[in-house]
């Protein structure tokens, strides 16, 4: 464990063994951290990885549906037929992708509750599963712009400009409160 000055929100994760400005998790699936600065490619991730398994299970249902009414016909296991090993390969890559398209779906959508509430898997675990608020919540549409910048033009795209960096610098975090006091001394 260092032994730094850490902001809030900041973990030390120890598979990296560095400290992580609004680190939400280690994922093992890309070798890092999801923090501040790289949540909005992880999101990205997932929602093109989903988007590739669904259209999969689109374009192989055609292959699936033949597959299982070839095996129907033929009476699947009393046949020797040469094409026997093709379609359990059919069947299996449809069934792996069908799995990998629920579990994906389901991960995103807790990625994105945790987004739009501006919690973090750490802090959702801290919790043990409960509900709560977070206290970094601005609203949905500020959290997001926290993650993908201000330009809605830039957040399909895994790129960085001035427009599309996360809002803040990860250390320093706007809560509710603060942004009443800030309504309330300005009027």
């Amino acid at each position: 464990m260092c032994n730094v000055f850490k902001p809030e929100r900041c973990h030390h994760c120890s598979a990296c063994n560095r400290c992580v400005l609004n680190m939400d998790h280690h994922c093992p699936w890309i070798n890092n951290c999801v923090g501040f600065w790289n949540r909005k490619y992880f999101l990205l991730l997932l929602i093109y990885v989903l988007i590739l398994t669904y259209l999969t299970v689109v374009v192989l249902a055609v292959d699936f549906y033949e597959t299982i009414m070839w095996g129907y016909n033929n009476k699947i296991f009393s046949t020797s037929s040469p094409e026997l090993g093709t379609k359990v390969m059919i069947i299996m890559a449809y069934l792996i992708n069908f799995t990998v398209a629920c579990l994906m779906t389901a991960f995103l959508k807790f990625h994105v509750m945790l987004a739009s509430e501006n919690k973090t898997t750490i802090e959702n675990l801290d919790k043990l599963g409960r509900p709560f608020k977070s206290p970094y919540d601005v609203g949905q549409t500020k959290n997001w712009k926290q993650i993908f910048g201000n330009n809605p033009w830039m957040y399909p795209f895994p790129i960085f400009c001035d427009s599309g960096k996360p809002i803040g610098d990860g250390i320093y975090w706007p809560t509710i409160q603060s942004e009443q006091e800030l309504a309330q001394r300005q009027t």
